[in-house]
């Protein structure tokens, strides 16, 4: 560390996933530079205000608009998101400067019995708090019982693992898991392909301030480019279809040599209707194939599955 180390704040929720994840993205600033400190600032979201109600009942951008406000405020420098939790569209006057390596996209299943999803008995009770994850295990088991939950990874695992609770298993994301050091708790990893991950999900987003060039250099050094296009034409398709994170909806890229390929579904609420599409161009044309997807989807009937898309797209 030079003696002229310029600070640099980072801010994140305040939960023990956020900060491993904005601990990750300064050990690789630090690493890749030496002329900047790094402080970090956790910031309480009104998602993590109000635990007990669902995300689709408290808006959008419920993890992410106080962190905003802070960055536009010039109170930190850079906001570290979880990328599914960016709504399509951010805030004004704020960029996503730089996109890390992507974790694990996958989703999991974490059961009692060690068991994966299809191999668990029927009426088995599966925790989730995520629409998506709900329609897609309907659309699989049928013959389960979900039960809404929320709170962060631990708060769910010590849900399931609590010897009065009757919850067999859990349904996350593997990201999560790796990044804390549990993924000996994974029984289960579900293709992304087919159980189709949310937008983004795995991936990091470095946001700051438009005007600051200093800052957005920095995340832009540590960019993983083949994850920003994949993750960019994920946001591409949930962009043009007009959903958000509260909604039953997936998309994920992946990249095969100068191929990618983007597998996309939309569903009604319980997963009996489900409208999905799988779709390969070159990878230059990553935002171009997302906003094709969705257009296959809407093609589909898509909006009509869900009338708060069918409302956006009428506004």
């Amino acid at each position: 560390m030079t003696l002229s180390a310029r600070k640099i704040v980072l801010g994140c929720r305040n939960s023990r996933l956020a900060i491993a994840q904005a601990n990750e993205v300064a050990n690789a600033l630090t690493e890749r530079f030496d002329n900047i400190e790094i402080e970090r600032v956790c910031i309480k979201t009104s998602g993590d205000n109000r635990p007990d109600v669902a995300i689709s009942e408290i808006g959008v951008g419920v993890f992410v608009k106080e962190i905003e406000a802070a960055l536009l405020e010039g109170e930190i420098d850079i906001a570290v998101h979880s990328l599914k939790d960016l709504p399509s569209q951010i805030a004004d006057g704020l960029v996503i400067s730089g996109v890390p390596y992507r974790e694990d996209p996958r989703d999991v299943v974490v059961s009692k019995l060690g068991v994966g999803l299809n191999d668990l008995p029927s009426a088995a009770i599966v925790g989730t708090g995520s629409a998506r994850r709900r329609a897609l295990i309907n659309a699989e088991r049928g013959d389960v019982i979900l039960k809404p939950i929320r709170g962060n990874v631990t708060t769910r695992l010590a849900m399931l693992d609590d010897e009065d609770s009757v919850i067999d298993a859990l349904v996350l994301a593997a990201a999560g898991l790796k990044r804390l050091g549990m993924s000996d708790r994974i029984s289960e990893y579900l293709g992304c392909m087919s159980f189709v991950a949310a937008p983004g999900q795995g991936a990091l987003a470095l946001q700051t301030r438009a005007e600051d060039d200093f800052t957005s250099g920095l995340c832009s050094a540590i960019e993983h480019a083949e994850t920003r296009v994949s993750v960019d034409s994920e946001r591409a398709f949930l962009a043009h279809i007009g959903g958000g994170c509260s909604a039953p909806i997936g998309a994920h890229a992946r990249i095969d040599d100068d191929t990618i390929t983007l597998a996309a579904f939309v569903s009604e609420p319980s997963g009996t209707q489900i409208v999905r599409h799988r779709e390969s161009s070159d990878i230059q044309d990553g935002t171009e194939l997302g906003k094709r997807v969705a257009d296959n989807l809407i093609n589909q009937g898509a909006l009509e599955l869900l009338p708060q898309l069918s409302a956006v797209s009428n506004a």
